[in-house]
């Protein structure tokens, strides 16, 4: 056991027997306790006291030991505190704390970096253990994350991500998907779904995330998760130290809540001039709206309606972009056929065939030699990506080409296009394969523009629209004009505060909701709904159930739908409010009533015992037996020592046959 002090190792043991030893009587501090009217110069006071303070000195020695050493590991003892304090959302891979330029202009921002970003001592993993397990650690930090220290801000973690980038889901980390938190059902987008997830999820803690853009990583994951985030022009930021497998594609982008973060952070990472000429020109791209499955909520009316003042005469017009590629562009016509007819999608072929020959190029080589154990999607992916035959690939990168020079065209320094980031909100987590493919074949041909003509697109959250999840509305200039985006963007944030302040407060609710633990303020429900759920309670107790389903549905409608937006501010006194009404229609014996509300209950809140208790007790009424065990052993996940749970499913094992009594679980 070794104390390290700046950089010199000196062992503790050695200040362990210096203290034993030390006279403290011979001290002249200590004077006062020498006898008085003795001449035989030692001590009188008893060694009791001499004890007694070497034992707090040791005490006080081993506490800052203890201190010392806690921080010495990875993150300090701070980081790991934060993560049992705010990792609830599965973000991150592992906790650092990296601190920044104290004088920097970017003091006080907290950033996340990618698990494809190098920090120095550390192996940069691309969320695979089999990668990390056959690579060295990096010897310094990438120059992306260190102009950002530079600048200021401080890294304060690596976040998940899917299995070497083989996804845009964002469900394929090794060690668990991160949860989304504006929709917890919904997939959070990927490849960079953690670092998302940690900027959505604790507004507290970070405040912008660093990640690799291939095939949309960035800009679905920012999107779905109802943030603004930009991927940037080609080359424009380096990537050494990045293990991005995708070179001609990759570019950096990062994410925030707060669109004055995003220019922020260009100020450090982004040296390209500021003084670029302003947008006159919108051409919305009718194509791609033509790919969303709810036309009315993409964005993309609103958006128009609140720019038409800005782009009067002609300033903001139509585009199917798809259309006029096919007649501009020779090569790209000549891979046209019945399996990909438009436009848009022969240009997402031609992404993901070149994607998946640069991946195979720059891990191939590992993959073969190593044979590693890698999830289903990653390994499906990889071996696709083996029998790409790169001499086929001559006509798509020729296309890709004349596609860059027609788009150089059209973005002339003066205009942008407008486009969906996402064709829908997000699917739910068990969704299917089918569906899943159908959606991530729509979400390709609306990134795949920037991914191959190596344009800046920022992404803008649209949380105001009534959808079952977070829209994204992009904007993409001309190559070099990231600047351009990002002041269209604030422009456009400031028209969105104006033309919808109740969603700014409905964003601000959510955010508080989410610092507080998942907690309600005690002001966010009115005592009118308060007192409803009190004369229900009371109106149950005394046996008149039908009285009591009438209060607790009045208090839930009282306080109507969320305002426009996910998740609702009283999820949880609405789960327990339907919990409770379940309960009421189980006594009532109306048991498929019984288990919607918990079922409802449980999607406010999944953490409610009592929902899985009663959802339990109207399933095994029902003779759904596995279902009501499942919902016994989900309620022991919570709380592994509820008798109620245990003794229901010994009960139901045990069943041979016939009517079973429901247990009557206290409210």
């Amino acid at each position: 056991m070794r104390n390290v002090t700046g950089n010199r190792c000196v062992p503790i043991a050695k200040y362990l027997r210096f203290i034993l030893a030390f006279p403290f009587h011979q001290s002249s501090c200590t004077s006062r306790w020498r006898s008085r009217g003795t001449n035989r110069g030692r001590s009188s006071r008893p060694r009791g006291i001499e004890m007694v303070l070497k034992i707090l000195i040791l005490a006080s020695a081993a506490s800052i030991g203890a201190l010392v050493f806690s921080r010495r590991g990875k993150g300090g003892g701070k980081a790991r505190r934060w993560r049992k304090r705010s990792d609830a959302l599965n973000a991150f891979q592992e906790l650092l704390r990296l601190k920044g330029n104290a004088k920097g202009p970017l003091r006080g921002i907290r950033f996340a970096i990618q698990d494809v970003f190098d920090v120095h001592g550390r192996v940069t993993g691309l969320g695979s253990p089999a990668w990390a397990a056959t690579h060295a650690p990096a010897t310094r930090d990438a120059p992306a994350v260190a102009s950002l220290r530079a600048a200021g801000a401080d890294c304060i973690g690596v976040t998940r991500m899917d299995e070497l980038g083989c996804s845009i889901t964002g469900c394929d980390a090794v060690d668990g998907a991160p949860i989304n938190p504006v929709a917890h059902d919904k997939i959070p987008g990927g490849s960079s779904s953690g670092a998302a997830v940690s900027v959505a999820g604790a507004p507290k803690e970070v405040d912008m995330a660093l990640a690799v853009d291939s095939s949309g990583g960035v800009r679905v994951s920012a999107a779905h998760c109802g943030l603004y985030a930009i991927r940037t022009t080609h080359g424009t930021v380096a990537l050494d130290g990045a293990s991005s497998a995708t070179g001609s594609l990759a570019a950096a982008g990062w994410m925030s809540r707060d669109p004055d973060v995003i220019a922020a952070t260009a100020t450090a990472l982004i040296p390209l001039p500021k003084d670029q000429l302003s947008v006159s020109r919108v051409m919305v791209l009718e194509d791609a709206i033509d790919l969303c499955d709810d036309i009315a909520s993409c964005g993309v009316a609103t958006a128009c309606m609140l720019l038409k003042d800005a782009f009067k005469n002609g300033g903001i017009s139509r585009l199917n972009l798809g259309k006029h590629l096919l007649m501009s562009c020779p090569s790209l016509r000549e891979m046209q056929n019945k399996d990909c007819a438009t436009g848009l999608d022969v240009l997402r072929n031609c992404l993901r065939l070149i994607e998946g020959e640069e991946v195979w190029s720059e891990i191939g080589g590992w993959y073969s030699a190593e044979k590693p154990e890698t999830g289903a999607k990653a390994k499906e992916y990889l071996l696709g990506a083996s029998k790409i035959a790169t001499d086929s690939l001559r006509v798509i990168k020729q296309a890709r080409e004349e596609v860059r020079a027609a788009v150089d065209l059209l973005l002339d320094g003066v205009t942008v296009f407008l486009l969906p980031t996402t064709p829908c909100a997000p699917p739910t987590m068990n969704a299917g394969a089918e569906a899943t493919a159908t959606w991530e074949r729509k979400v390709l041909q609306l990134t795949c523009l920037s991914s191959l003509t190596g344009t800046p697109q920022l992404t803008i959250p649209l949380t105001y629209e009534q959808a079952e999840g977070p829209y994204g509305l992009s904007v993409v200039a001309g190559r070099k004009q990231d600047y351009m985006c990002i002041e269209f963007a604030r422009m456009f944030a400031a028209q969105l505060r104006e033309a919808f302040p109740d969603v700014v407060q409905a964003e601000l609710t959510r955010l508080k909701y989410e610092e507080n633990g998942g907690k309600d303020d005690s002001d966010a429900v009115p005592s009118m709904c308060e007192e409803l759920k009190a004369q229900g309670n009371e109106e149950f107790k005394a046996g008149n159930f039908n009285e009591a389903i009438v209060k607790y549905t009045e208090a839930l409608t009282a306080l109507g739908p969320p305002p426009n937006m996910r998740p609702d501010p009283h999820r949880a006194w609405k789960s327990v409010v339907l919990s409770n009404r379940a309960m009421t229609n189980l006594k009532l014996g109306v048991y498929n009533d019984a288990e919607d509300d918990c079922t409802a209950a449980l999607k406010l809140n999944e953490k409610n015992v009592k929902a899985y208790l009663r959802r339990g007790a109207a399933r095994s009424v029902s003779g759904n037996y596995l279902e009501a065990i499942d919902d016994f052993e989900r309620a022991l996940l919570i709380e592994p020592k509820n008798a109620d749970a245990k003794s229901e499913i010994v009960r139901m094992k045990g069943i041979i046959g016939g009517a079973d009594q429901i247990p009557d679980f206290d409210m």
